[in-house]
């Protein structure tokens, strides 16, 4: 060998050597997803109307900009670059992006978007730009109609509606405190609740909710920023005490008339699932009595707001849940397909739009985790499932006549697709716990056309540990999911500390066959300090259909611990493991089972770290608590059994509770109620608060949070 082939094969090495000794730090694990540790994507992924063609943003040919793609061949060509976009954003007195804004298209020549209050149209065929509506105060909460990009919104508690520049006008004139009209938090963001306005498909009415909440209990949050301190004041309707009222409006653009619904009583029960027939004659509301156990879809004239006909009803013993209301067939404005857990799992089923079952549209005992959409012709729909086990997700087609399903995408992991609105190719994102993003062009019937990206792993040069998915069989013989993360440099002769990372709540899956990535990256990181990091989905949490998750009815926090510890028991069986250092955290109901762990079954972990806790049920909102609780009144032993101030004379571990001081989710109340019942039983507890933080810390608060629990288990595990 020559010397100067001798000196790069030692660079080689020693560059090799290197770049895998690489550690995490703090900033690293928790922001670094969204900047230097940022996994490659397409992003804006999505078909163009009409077309066999695609566009996303990415750099091309030394550019930046949208880029578009054709089924036939793959040659990319760059469709508008984004400094193109911002000369003539500016010459029309915009502010320059430096980000590509979300684009909707019109069709394959013509799109537009939101920015600063300001609708842009943009024509690609002769690449001008042109104003089309805007919006001259702040608004919360916004609709655009599609068509003619009026915006509908939200300002100080009342509806707007901006027909074009400058011409607004005033829709509701409510002035009272605790009144407000098209506000999208309504019943609390429950039950698939994520807008207050709807517009009809042809733009001519818009329905909207009417939240009131005068009769809701005040509750006071304190603000430390000035002098002196200011009371906000929030309503939070506890469980068990009185509820909100909500109605529906319908607003006639043609007339300037509103009529509300005749939804009837009583009135604290929840409405969602707005849906409006294709042809505008008719709206549907999902109805959900009080207690939660009692669905009805109902037909409403929105003329004169009278209810036309109940087309079904949906009741269990333990709860029924609507995430969403009738998807309307594609080309076939008198059916629609209804999601239900009516039969154990989430499955599709198609109906008349007069309520009548035409057919169970999927029979396995999988839960239906989306639908995707509508070929163009109405002929398929494409819907993702999850695994008997839970965690994978698998792409499928469906021919709607006669009820005959392709499954798309057969590799283990999560596949997430796109169809063509021909439907004869999807787009397939994948991920699984070593692959951290694939992108792939499929034919209908899942056969590879070429690969789009297959993003590098950006954690390449750290030095991380192995990440195991395990199986662990609890007493009642159920196989939980499992995920164990080892310390980069471990071997089974040696034992090592276990951090437990805990949620166990109902819509709560943690372990899933998808790349680690976000904050997550603290288990990492934490690994890297030789802790191993175990979680564990027990029962109660999702996918996993219904006598799965309904176990937990009335008694939250007693099943879920019964799992856990088949965990604990799994991770004491282990040669490799410390069993007298076994940490836990969790946040949220995290937190409610973190305190649960450590004073229900004492003397088995050292330390824990329990962020924003429910310390006790009564002191949660209705919607979600009285879904799994019922009442305080009609189940006073469930939430005696479920309260942690119960069981503070047990705790016999090093215990650190973290709160947001002005947390509008879990109310500050829980903690502080955990510590007066601490004092007085004579029980040491760490406490640290993040002053003007609500329920989760975001940016640097994240940071230094995540610093404060690593600390807390070096200290004491």
């Amino acid at each position: 060998m020559t010397r100067n082939f001798l000196l790069f094969m030692l660079f080689i090495f020693v560059h090799v050597l290197f770049s895998q000794d690489k550690m995490l730090t703090i900033k690293e694990a928790i922001l670094g997803s969204n900047s230097t540790l940022k996994i490659q994507n397409l992003e804006q992924l999505q078909w163009l109307p009409d077309s066999r063609e695609f566009v996303y943003t990415d750099s091309l040919d030394g550019k930046f900009g949208l880029i578009k793609g054709k089924v036939e061949h793959a040659q990319m060509e760059i469709l508008l670059p984004l400094d193109d976009l911002n000369k003539e954003l500016v010459s029309l007195g915009g502010d320059k992006l430096s980000r590509f804004p979300k684009l909707n298209f019109t069709d394959q020549n013509s799109c537009w978007f939101f920015s600063d209050n300001t609708i842009y149209k943009y024509d690609l065929t002769n690449s001008r730009m042109s104003v089309a509506n805007t919006i001259s105060r702040s608004a919360n909460d916004y609709q655009i109609e599609p068509s003619t990009l009026k915006i509908a919104y939200n300002f100080e508690n009342n509806l707007y509606l901006s027909y074009g520049p400058e011409e607004d006008i005033q829709i509701t004139h409510d002035t009272e405190d605790g009144i407000s009209n098209g506000e999208s938090y309504v019943h609390r963001a429950e039950f698939g609740i994520n807008q207050g306005i709807f517009w009809s498909p042809a733009g001519n009415y818009m329905a909207f909710y009417r939240l009131d909440q005068r009769m809701v209990t005040e509750y006071p949050l304190i603000h430390i920023d000035s002098r002196p301190a200011v009371c906000e004041k929030i309503r939070y309707p506890f469980t068990g005490m009185t509820s909100e009222q909500v109605q529906i409006g319908i607003y006639d653009l043609k007339s300037g008339s509103i009529t509300f619904l005749q939804t009837g009583e009583p009135k604290d029960q929840y409405l969602s699932g707005v849906t409006w027939s294709p042809d505008e004659k008719y709206i549907y509301i999902v109805h959900l009595n009080r207690d939660q156990n009692h669905l009805r879809l109902v037909k409403y004239d929105p003329v004169s707001g009278n209810p036309i006909k109940t087309l079904f009803e949906e009741k269990n013993d333990q709860w029924v849940e609507p995430l969403s209301g009738p998807i309307f067939h594609k080309n076939k404005s008198d059916r629609f397909i209804w999601f239900s857990k009516k039969e154990g799992y989430n499955q599709l089923y198609l109906y008349s739009s007069e309520g009548k079952l035409i057919k169970k549209l999927t029979t396995e005992n999988r839960d239906i985790t989306h639908w995707i959409g509508f070929a163009d012709n109405g002929e398929y729909g494409f819907f993702t499932d999850a695994s008997e086990d839970g965690l994978d997700r698998f792409g499928y087609r469906i021919r709607i006549s006669s009820g005959n399903i392709d499954k798309l995408t057969k590799r283990s992991g999560i596949n997430t697709i796109l169809p063509s609105p021909d439907g004869k190719h999807i787009i397939n994102r994948f991920t699984d716990i070593k692959t951290p993003n694939v992108i792939d062009l499929l034919s209908a019937d899942g056969k590879p056309v070429r690969n789009l990206l297959s993003a590098e792993n950006p954690l390449k040069e750290y030095r991380l540990g192995e990440i195991k998915l395990l199986k662990v069989r609890n007493g009642n013989g159920d196989e939980l999911n499992a995920r164990m993360i080892f310390p980069p440099e471990f071997t089974p002769d040696k034992k090592y500390p276990v951090i437990v990372y805990v949620y166990g709540g109902p819509h709560g899956q943690m372990v899933s066959n998808s790349f680690l990535k976000g904050w997550h990256l603290w288990f990492q990181f934490m690994a890297q300090k030789g802790y191993i990091l175990f979680t564990l989905d027990n029962r109660g949490t999702d996918n996993r259909g219904l006598r799965f998750e309904q176990i937990v009815h009335r008694r939250l926090g007693s099943i879920e611990i019964e799992d856990q510890m088949a965990g604990i028991s799994y991770l004491k069986q282990q040669v490799f493991v410390d069993s007298m250092r076994i940490g836990v955290h969790g946040w949220s109901y995290g937190g409610f089972m973190t305190i649960s762990l450590l004073s229900r079954k004492p003397g088995v972990f050292k330390a824990g770290v329990a962020g924003g806790p429910v310390i006790d049920w009564k002191y949660y909102e209705v919607m979600y608590g009285e879904r799994y609780m019922d009442t305080p009144q009609s189940n006073p032993e469930g939430y005696a059994a479920a309260s942690l101030l119960n069981y503070v004379d047990q705790l016999d571990s090093k215990l650190l509770i973290i709160h947001g001081t002005i947390d509008p989710v879990v109310v500050w109340q829980n903690s502080l109620s955990y510590l007066r019942k601490a004092i007085d039983s004579g029980k040491q507890v760490d406490y640290f608060v993040y002053p003007g933080d609500e329920h989760n810390m975001k940016g640097n608060d994240r940071v230094h949070l995540y610093q404060k629990i690593a600390d807390y288990f070096d200290l004491h595990l």
